[in-house]
């Protein structure tokens, strides 16, 4: 948007033959104008500007509106373009200035004019400027229209940011509520990643989509417990986004999420809600494991109140008991050990025990806990031969 505004053309400089590619001579030197997709054409810099249309870019830049209204009735082209693509109605918009835009759009300038996908609405949105975009809004801006480099809609960007007016404004407006970028985002979940709570309870009450993932399997509601966006998540909560729905990648829920990240208190409302504290991830990792496996004991016991099976193994054998103690979190190992779990419990992988996995990684503590649990390794699993001994040979 800070292009110079020395690259701008206008209309009535481009000539006959807008889809041609035309070269001309300028003082022995030939200059190229090529014609874009979109029927404007970008002109190298040596050619000659009119004053006229190189003062409505200034004016515009600057915010001069007595500059751009003279420039424009002095015939300055409102929907001239820069070397960067963009006009004057662009400029004008980044800046805030209302006055100007006011002025460009009574001369019929474009309002889904684009710079790479980027429209002055999209500009609008991003800075906030509610007045602005009303008056884009009313000149026939496209709500939908979403920039090709990142996918991302009018609405992505007022959500991301916080315009919580904006936004509204932008779904009256025709805005895609649901229309997710690149990255497969919808505006909601630009929203909660921010922890804008009043843009997502104006998209909610819109119709968004609670149950759409982005591109790498998080729904918003898992958006907004990896972020530890408090109010977004009761706000998505008490509006039925699915607590039991976890990563499309890797299987992990919200609990699992809320669990390993070590807050307590998402912990505690999403089981409320009445999630799922058994359900694992795609590698048989429960809520309660990962409570083992990071130390977090308030987490682990609010599962463990909640039903949490301590008898659950993961792909390797392991009890929620069991990874604790590889771990040495001693506080989560005593508060297993009061809800029954078995401290004498052997893998069917590997054959390893709680104790053993203690003694293996050096945690002395954990292994005093275990032994006065009751906890024990049999001299010889009687379900594998002992191979321990060489066989006499025939």
């Amino acid at each position: 948007m800070g292009a110079s505004a020395a690259g701008a053309c206008s209309t009535a400089e481009r000539g006959p033959g807008a889809d041609a590619i035309n070269s001309r001579d300028y003082g022995g030197k030939r200059t190229r104008a090529v014609a874009s997709s979109h029927g404007k054409k970008h002109w190298h810099d040596k050619m000659r500007l009119s004053a006229s249309t190189q003062a409505v870019f200034e004016g515009a830049q600057c915010g001069d509106g007595r500059r751009v209204l003279n420039a424009l009735n002095a015939h300055g082209d409102a929907n001239g373009v820069n070397f960067a693509g963009y006009s004057p109605l662009m400029l004008a918009c980044g800046g805030g200035y209302r006055e100007v835009v006011a002025l460009l759009l009574q001369s019929s300038a474009d309002t889904n004019l684009e710079a790479d996908g980027l429209t002055p609405l999209m500009i609008a949105a991003a800075n906030g400027q509610l007045d602005v975009a009303r008056m884009l809004v009313n000149c026939g801006a496209d709500a939908s229209a979403a920039e090709r480099s990142s996918g991302s809609t009018a609405l992505h960007r007022a959500a991301a940011r916080g315009h919580v007016e904006l936004a509204g404004l932008l779904v009256q407006a025709g805005g895609l509520i649901d229309a997710s970028n690149w990255k497969g985002k919808t505006s909601l979940m630009c929203a909660v990643e921010s922890g804008h709570t009043d843009v997502a309870r104006t998209l909610l009450c819109a119709g968004a989509n609670l149950g759409l993932a982005d591109e790498e399997g998080e729904t918003v509601l898992i958006k907004a417990v990896k972020g530890n966006q408090e109010a977004c998540m009761e706000l998505l909560l008490k509006a039925g986004a699915p607590h039991n729905a976890g990563n499309r990648s890797t299987g992990d829920t919200a609990l699992i999420m809320a669990v390993r990240g070590g807050n307590d208190q998402l912990c505690r409302r999403i089981v409320q809600f009445a999630a799922n504290v058994n359900l694992a991830n795609v590698e048989r990792v429960t809520p309660l494991m990962a409570a083992a496996d990071n130390g977090h004991a308030k987490a682990a016991h609010i599962l463990l109140l909640a039903g949490a099976d301590t008898t659950f193994a993961d792909i390797d054998g392991h009890t929620a008991l069991m990874r604790a103690a590889r771990h040495g979190q001693a506080q989560v190992c005593s508060l297993a050990l009061d809800f029954g779990a078995n401290p004498s419990y052997s893998s069917a992988v590997d054959s390893e025990t709680a104790v053993t996995l203690a003694a293996r990684h050096g945690h002395m503590d954990v292994y005093q806990i275990l032994i006065t649990a009751g906890g024990k390794v049999d001299a010889v699993n009687e379900a594998v031969e002992d191979v321990s001994k060489p066989t006499r040979a025939a």
